[in-house]
């Protein structure tokens, strides 16, 4: 088993944890929403949001102090290398990419999924300051095309979330499946050696 499977820090454990939650609740509070008879789901959506808008500042801030920017954006000849190769072998000959911190398919995935929510809680704070009607922080917004155009942001980047959370979640799965901890490593404890 190799160290990249099955070791992970306890900050990053309590990040990844913070994660998970808010950023789960947030999609799935989001599929109730719209409807107006759900008005408490809107209310938990909105300041959940905001739990989800400080696990993924913190996240950043512990991506630059530890320097992991060219693990999770892999964007030089290198990296990209190490991305095409890892695709070719899913693809070709049914192999898992490595898991944990190596730059390949699976960081680079997690590099477009943190872009993702990022842009997912920028725009849904956006729509936090300036809902008509006032129920967010500015509560005499009367901009509703500003409104309109924040929320089909959100809606768009949702949807990139939502792909990137089945995808995270499946190779996870896949990655158990073949007998490397990633869940247990990340939620957890390191395996015993």
């Amino acid at each position: 088993m190799s160290k990249s499977h099955s070791e992970w820090s306890p900050i990053t454990r309590i990040m990844h944890w913070g994660l998970a939650v808010t950023i789960s609740a947030q999609l799935l509070s989001g599929l109730f929403v719209s409807d107006p008879h759900t008005r408490l789901y809107f209310y938990f959506h909105e300041y959940d949001g905001l739990a989800a808008s400080f696990f993924i500042l913190a996240f950043w801030m512990w991506v630059y102090a530890n320097q992991e920017g060219g693990l999770l954006f892999p964007w030089n000849a290198e990296g990209m290398a190490a991305v095409r190769a890892d695709f070719r072998a899913l693809m070709r000959k049914k192999t898992l990419p490595p898991g944990g911190q190596t730059v390949g398919l699976a960081s680079f995935g997690h590099g477009l999924g943190l872009l993702a929510v990022t842009m997912m809680g920028i725009t849904g704070i956006w729509i936090f300051f300036i809902i008509p009607g006032g129920h967010g922080a500015q509560t005499g917004s009367t901009d509703f095309r500003a409104y309109m155009d924040a929320t089909a942001l959100h809606t768009f980047f949702s949807y990139a979330t939502w792909v990137y959370w089945v995808g995270h979640i499946g190779f996870a799965l896949a990655h158990e499946i073949e007998g490397a901890p990633i869940l247990r490593g990340i939620f957890w404890r390191p395996a015993k050696r």
